[in-house]
């Protein structure tokens, strides 16, 4: 496994996207934003880590697995790079977002540090492109 900045077309890793993100509305608004890590198992890209810097904090905009790579590490091993990039460029604070009703990625960031700080009520709303209705975001941040 390795892990690089991925410099080629955001186009090409738009099924990563799809997989961290259901609203093809919202990943349009974001995808071409910040700084893309990819993990390549091989020559193949299996997965990546989406961020954008802001001024104090760096925000994990997408992580995504392919589903077959899952629970081999690979999330694990993004997450650890994208922390190496806050702590490089020393960026204290990462905060990322997820559906209240995925407790198995809850659950994922809550083990490798994250505290939750937020619940966004409604979030996840028809006007932002997804379908299930008004559902909530928890955000979670780690101290770097």
């Amino acid at each position: 496994m390795t892990i690089n900045v991925y410099e080629g077309r955001r186009t090409a890793l738009l099924p990563l996207f799809r997989l961290a993100d259901e609203s093809d509305s919202q990943i349009e608004s974001y995808y071409r934003l910040g700084t893309i890590l990819a993990a390549f198992d091989g020559t193949s890209i299996v997965g990546m880590a989406h961020f954008v810097e802001e001024t104090d904090y760096i925000e994990l905009v997408s992580l995504a697995v392919r589903a077959e790579f899952q629970r081999q590490g690979f999330g694990t091993r993004l997450i650890e790079a994208v922390v190496y990039h806050c702590r490089a460029n020393k960026i204290g604070r990462l905060i990322v977002g997820t559906g209240a009703w995925e407790t198995d990625n809850i659950n994922f960031y809550l083990r490798r540090g994250f505290r939750i700080i937020n619940v966004n009520r409604g979030f996840f709303s028809p006007e932002k492109g997804y379908a299930d209705g008004r559902r909530d975001q928890v955000q979670l941040e780690m101290s770097i």
